[in-house]
């Protein structure tokens, strides 16, 4: 009876520690960029649930909303802890979260995870290719409708670009690269800054567009909105190109310098080292502007704003196209187990010794330079920081749901 009643409790125990465990996990999604990083074994912590690739948009206002069918539609019964995006928030978004969240929920946090190109993929056999910015400009636009009519392509037939249907974050950041670079005289119209595509342009659209949800998949059905559907779409038919994050756009890194399926952009491929060379001369917020969560990403322009120091020119030399992708957390947590999960993450992630670096060179993006780690570590994790990740006397009473 002794043993059976021991036995029991055991298992009532074990019971109540995996419910608690399960209960306390970390939830969160958004961009499907990051998305193969954050699924890589031990870039995540212990406690975090699986990373969701729903895209930016819905990444992000889950996260505002504390909405997890944002993530996976028809689930209201879970909560959200943290989100990834590429597209920074914008000052409606933080103004909105600030007077509607932050009194019960604390400070969100928003910082730079990994740097990354956008790569230029596309099916069409040839040798390397090698566009212009002009060029480029003009694929997209719909100016060249005609792989011929791209001087030094050695191709010929018809484009075909596809691009991501809805809000993303890769969008935002290839379309802001459009926005600064294309001659609007040429192209007869200009490229907003958005997250999606299909508005981007302001002119007659030329050319021919498909967008993933289009696409039928082979034994029915429809490709999905996301990175993973944009290569799916390019590969499916002959003459098609694409913008895409680099760990989906080739296999290995060495991909990323096979220009007969990823174009070089002026002569320089997508490589890390190339969008290594370009970031490192970027730096951290100044400590004064370290309590402003849009001080932390750095925005690309055509010119540097005079204003507003995290507004920084295009870089001239190194793989043009680049941007950051992010993560969107919370200074307070309402379980102290999902604070220290937290916190563990960003010890791990932006630790000095680089832990998780080797995953995200092997997915193709650019660990950040050391200067920012530090600024992040000193930030959000030393104690005696009012903006401490579970500051006491700041989280005191209140913090995200559970």
């Amino acid at each position: 009876m002794f043993k059976r009643n021991v036995f029991a409790v055991s298992m009532t125990l074990a019971a109540l520690c995996s419910a608690q465990a399960a209960f306390a996990e970390v939830n969160g999604g958004g961009a499907t960029l990051p998305q193969p990083l954050y699924q890589t074994p031990g870039v995540l912590t212990a406690g975090f649930a699986a990373y969701i690739g729903v895209g930016s948009g819905n990444g992000k206002a889950a996260f505002l909303e504390n909405k997890y069918d944002k993530l996976v539609p028809g689930v209201t019964n879970k909560n959200v802890h943290w989100a990834g995006s590429d597209s920074k928030l914008s000052l409606t978004e933080l103004s909105t979260y600030a007077s509607d969240k932050q009194p019960g929920w604390g400070k969100l946090i928003q910082v730079p995870s990994v740097a990354t190109s956008v790569a230029i993929a596309f099916n069409k056999a040839g040798a390397g290719l090698n566009l212009s910015v002009d060029q480029l400009c003009g694929v997209f636009s719909g100016r060249y409708s005609d792989w011929s009519e791209v001087v030094g392509s050695g191709r010929t037939g018809t484009i075909t670009v596809v691009y991501r249907n809805g809000n993303s974050g890769t969008t935002e950041l290839f379309t802001r690269f459009l926005n600064a670079k294309c001659n609007a005289a040429l192209e007869g119209g200009t490229f907003a800054v958005t997250q999606d595509f299909k508005s981007s342009f302001s002119g007659p659209v030329r050319g021919t567009r498909i967008n993933p949800l289009q696409q039928a998949k082979p034994g029915g059905g429809f490709y999905a909105d996301t990175s993973e559907g944009v290569m799916s779409t390019l590969n499916a038919a002959d003459s098609r190109i694409t913008y895409m994050s680099p760990d989906y756009a080739a296999a290995t890194l060495a991909g990323l310098d096979d220009a007969t399926k990823v174009a070089k952009i002026a002569g320089v491929s997508p490589a890390p080292a190339n969008v290594s060379a370009a970031i490192g001369v970027i730096q951290p917020p100044a400590l004064i502007n370290r309590g402003q969560p849009g001080a932390w990403v750095p925005t690309f322009a055509a010119t540097a704003s005079t204003t507003d120091p995290s507004i920084v020119a295009y870089p001239t030399t190194g793989y043009p196209i680049l941007g950051f992708t992010n993560l969107i957390f919370s200074q307070c947590y309402a379980d102290a187990e999902q604070t220290t999960q937290v916190r563990n993450f960003f010890a791990r992630h932006y630790g000095a010794f680089g832990n998780n670096d080797t995953a995200i060179t092997d997915n193709r993006f650019v660990p950040l330079p050391g200067n920012w780690k530090t600024a992040v570590r000193d930030t959000f994790l030393t104690a005696t920081n009012e903006l401490s990740i579970g500051k006491s006397n700041v989280c005191n009473q209140i913090g995200r749901p559970l």
